[in-house]
């Protein structure tokens, strides 16, 4: 049955009849169920959908976080076992193509999503390949499909989900809590349980690994992960260390893991059970999965496991949202960086109260977590990270814009250029302006991927492009104030910039004007990729955006342009004049 909503996406994406019906739909509607979690958008679509001809036996790419996913989706009534090892071949011959740049074969889309895909990711990203199948894969097939992965994919990670697997996310999807069970507590040698209490409604004990397999067994398909984020997501190196914690260190586990949390309308404790009213777990889902699939994990070879929970009385009601902030919360968890080290340091201190205390001001955090005093008191375009005003200052007033996208650690990691973006004579007004057109361009980069007119290769010079693109307009700004009379002026790379950039002009078109600029800019340089790749060997936009070298050769392409461009960008650059020369 065709999905009414993706059909009117698809519709709205322009893309062709023949790929309306049933069998291309079936892989767009299960991404949707599996990934998107039924909140897939038109942008998704555009970005992620790969079938046709010349595909590679990939239907839709999707990334998350460290992991990408390449997707088959077979919505026929007949699949074979051979079915099953061809197309999982074809997809592993397509990843090795791509691996040796010998990729001329297939179509630009899956060039340009897939490229774009691998560039956003780091090189150890987890390669999982899915297919989805409208008919059930049995016990035996997937043994065979198991074994037949491990002489042949070894390195990717191979998920098969059947139309049985497919109807209980649908189940998943709609449906609610558990209502009851329970869980058996670790006792120590005394025939004691320890357990830390934060006044009435939460607290911490130590589960044994049986009952949370037995848990997990029972309820995995019926509730048990319906206020997590996600469910497990497979990210090889975690689950092989899980697996093997589990396997040879079985004693150390509560040690090694952090545990799991739950969320309840109401819980209590009956001798040496914990139990649980219309709950769900809402962290710790990987660690669940691994617990519940293990085949180690019985009488014999039982540990302790480290349990949250957290009770409101409300789960379906009012008390829902609480629970969501702490799945949030707990889920989003990062281990430190290198701005964390700096965010003490005297001069992140100035920075912050510097741009609090100007006259248009900035509430600018320095510490994850800790809000600044002035968070409250600004508009949210005007709420950043330090991190993220370091990458605008190396783009724009630096021009680094390369380094500014893909290497942002470097800004807190490498003390030249630590020194260069962070201990400098700060121009707090610049700053702001710099913030702000950096929030235009956000603002018109939602309008302009949701307009039917746009390709895939627009989107992938818009989303990878945010910086290359502030980079060139703040060259431009350096010329229009003769700060750089072309690329290689040696002012280009110094910090020579100060002053409002954009707050003095006065009429009310700034915006429309900025916007035109960017639309100019955006197809300037898709038409140069374009142009270029084949002597380059460019592999993706991600890629071009990256090197200061492609850099520089844009900014020679603008110097280049001929004069009737150049009257249309001074027509739009007028925003950026000093006041008195407006």
């Amino acid at each position: 049955m065709v999905d009414e909503k993706i059909l009117s996406m698809c519709k709205n994406l322009g893309i062709s009849n023949g790929k309306l019906s049933e069998e291309y739909l079936f892989t767009i509607k299960n991404v949707d169920l599996f990934y998107f979690k039924g909140n897939i958008g038109e942008i998704d679509i555009k970005a992620g959908f790969t079938d046709g001809a010349n595909d590679g036996g990939i239907d839709f790419i999707y990334t998350d976080q460290d992991s990408l996913y390449l997707i088959q989706g077979k919505s026929g009534d007949n699949l074979s076992l051979d079915d099953i090892k061809h197309l999982f071949t074809k997809i592993k011959t397509t990843v090795n193509d791509f691996d040796n740049k010998n990729y001329d074969k297939y179509s630009s889309v899956l060039k340009s999503t897939y490229l774009n895909a691998i560039d956003s990711l780091s090189p150890e990203m987890n390669i999982e390949f899915v297919l989805f199948s409208n008919v059930p894969i049995d016990s035996s097939m997937r043994k065979e499909i198991q074994n037949y992965a491990s002489e042949n994919l070894s390195e990717y990670t191979i998920t098969c989900y059947d139309i049985n697997d497919i109807k209980n996310q649908e189940i998943i999807q709609t449906s609610e809590l558990i209502e009851e069970d329970s869980l058996k507590l670790y006792m120590n040698e005394t025939n004691k349980y320890n357990c830390l209490a934060y006044g009435d409604d939460g607290i911490i004990v130590n589960i044994m690994a049986t009952s949370l397999h037995e848990l997990y067994i029972k309820k995995a398909k019926k509730g048990l992960f319906n206020f997590n984020l996600r469910e497990h997501v497979s990210q090889k190196n975690v689950d092989d260390g899980i697996d093997s914690t589990i396997k040879n260190q079985p004693e150390n586990f509560w040690y090694y893991n952090n545990g799991i949390t739950i969320g309840c309308g109401d819980f209590n404790i009956d001798g040496n059970k914990l139990k649980l009213y219309n709950f769900s777990i809402i962290n710790g889902a990987q660690t669940t999965t691994k617990i519940g699939l293990s085949k180690f994990i019985d009488q014999k070879n039982d540990f302790p496991i480290v349990c949250k929970v957290v009770r409101a009385s409300n789960m379906r009601g009012k008390d829902a949202d609480f629970i969501n902030k702490i799945s949030e919360a707990s889920n989003s968890q990062k281990p430190i960086k290198f701005r964390d080290l700096k965010s003490n340091s005297q001069e992140q201190k100035m920075l912050q109260r510097g741009c609090a205390q100007n006259s248009k001001p900035l509430a600018v955090e320095i510490k994850r977590g800790v809000n600044p005093d002035n968070y409250k008191k600004v508009e949210p375009w005007q709420r950043i990270s330090n991190e993220y005003l370091g990458q605008l200052i190396y783009a724009c007033i630096l021009q680094k814009a390369g380094p500014a996208r893909n290497a942002k650690n470097t800004i807190f990691m490498v003390p030249k250029v630590y020194n260069q973006v962070f201990k400098r004579k700060v121009d707090y007004n610049t700053l702001y302006d710099i913030v702000w057109l950096g929030k235009i361009y956000d603002d018109f980069s939602k309008k302009f991927v949701d307009s039917p007119a746009i390709d895939i290769d627009d989107i992938a010079v818009v989303k990878n492009g945010k910086f290359t693109i502030l980079g060139i307009l703040f060259y431009l700004i350096k010329k229009q104030r003769n700060i750089v009379k072309n690329y290689l002026d040696e002012g280009l790379y110094k910090d020579n910039i100060s002053g409002f950039i954009i707050s003095q002009y006065p009429e009310d078109d700034l915006e429309q004007k900025v916007n035109d600029l960017f639309t100019f800019l955006i197809r300037h340089l898709k038409h140069l990729y374009e142009q270029k790749k084949e002597t380059l060997k460019l592999t993706s936009y991600s890629n071009f955006f990256k090197s200061e070298q492609y850099y520089e050769l844009v900014l020679k392409s603008i110097d280049e342009l001929d004069n009737y461009d150049i009257e249309k960008i001074n027509t739009w650059m007028i925003v950026f004049k000093n006041k008195e020369s407006i």
